[in-house]
């Protein structure tokens, strides 16, 4: 939808606040008022992690928000009730009335429609607290906290947009926020487990680089660049106990929300600059020995060094012309200090976002296949 000049551009996470408190929750508070629900943003949308831009009003944008029920008992008289009394309503200058829309993926999405335009409905998304978890993780709250399994297979975007997404009303009987603590941060024994996975994964392709360079394959040598930048960054949101988004907000986020991004963010972007593959060399040893330093003080902050020793500086690959910082070896130290046997045992690929590289692997019926792989 194309809007006025004069509507002016709201995040919307605070577009979907004034929403409820201006005018779904007095509606609720004069004809259900005994009502126990919560309300909130989560999910999908690039308002949940306050990334929305005017561009985002195009799709799955605009007035609306979850409203959580303790059974179903309520489902469909609420939708028939907001469909009658958001009909006409309008909040920050923006309809309240949406439109379906099923894209070329045949995923539906809503589209934000002027009020007097026929076939519409509202924003709100009601259904029980657990209905949402399964839909959208494909876990069961009443089962008790997740498993070493569902840890590994939820997507970190997914993740993040729980723990980024805001709750604007919690009843006492239905308690989102302690879902929420649950899903706060890995476990620390899956934390270790993948830094020493993203350690180890740089230590597979650290020599790559130069090696295809050195057969004059400038192309290849920047594409195996750009993957050990892309797992430096997944490095230093999982040191800094971040989940990370998918690829449009990366780059986003890790400027943004991280403490050391800006520290890295120049020295990444030389590395993608340049124009041969000892030039980029010498600008990952720079970020390799820097990382290697933070792993250092992160994880082993009064490391005896007599018995640990984490190396911090790059050295020669074997008797190969290629500065390397021993990724493999830093990621080996790391898994001797899991004390779950299950999860020190478990094959060194990481979580479901460090393996597979596709979309479509987010999706939570996808999910329950691959805790095989972890079982």
């Amino acid at each position: 939808m194309s809007y006025a000049d004069d509507i002016p551009f709201v995040h919307g996470l605070d577009l979907c606040e004034r929403f409820f408190f201006d005018i779904v929750k007095p509606l609720l508070d004069e004809h259900y008022s005994s009502l126990e629900y919560v309300a909130c943003r989560l999910g999908p949308g690039s308002d949940v992690l306050n990334f929305d831009t005017i561009q985002s009003r195009d799709h799955d944008w605009g007035p609306k928000l979850d409203i959580f029920l303790e059974n179903e008992q309520y489902i469909d008289e609420l939708n028939l009730f907001f469909m009658k009394n958001l009909r006409d309503k309008t909040i920050c200058g923006y309809s309240t009335q949406f439109q379906a829309f099923t894209e070329q993926d045949k995923q539906i999405t809503l589209i934000n429609v002027s009020n007097n335009q026929d076939n519409t409905c509202h924003g709100l998304r009601i259904m029980t607290m657990k209905q949402f978890f399964i839909d959208y993780l494909n876990w069961i709250i009443d089962n008790g906290e997740p498993t070493y399994q569902d840890w590994l297979t939820f997507p970190s975007q997914h993740l993040l947009t729980i723990a980024q997404g805001q709750v604007f009303h919690e009843s006492n009987n239905i308690k989102i926020n302690h879902i929420r603590s649950q899903l706060a941060y890995y476990p620390k024994d899956i934390w270790l487990y993948l830094i020493g996975c993203c350690w180890q994964r740089i230590g597979q392709e650290e020599h790559l680089m130069g090696r295809a360079g050195q057969v004059n394959d400038e192309l290849g040598s920047s594409l195996i660049a750009n993957r050990l930048i892309r797992d430096i960054i997944r490095l230093i949101f999982l040191l800094e106990k971040q989940f990370y988004p998918y690829a449009k907000w990366f780059g986003s986020a890790f400027r943004q929300c991280t403490t050391y991004g800006s520290q890295f963010e120049p020295i990444l972007r030389k590395i993608q600059l340049a124009t041969n593959w000892k030039e980029r060399e010498s600008h990952l040893s720079i970020a390799y020995q820097q990382l290697a330093v933070i792993t250092k003080e992160k994880l082993f902050p009064t490391i005896d060094s007599s018995i640990i020793t984490i190396p911090t500086e790059t050295t020669q690959f074997h008797d190969r012309p290629f500065q390397v910082i021993n990724g493999g070896m830093i990621a080996d130290i790391i898994f001797t200090q899991i004390e779950d046997n299950h999860i020190r045992q478990l094959p060194k690929i990481g979580s479901i976002d460090l393996f597979i590289d596709n979309t479509d692997a987010m999706l939570p019926e996808l999910r329950l296949k691959i805790k095989k792989i972890f079982e």
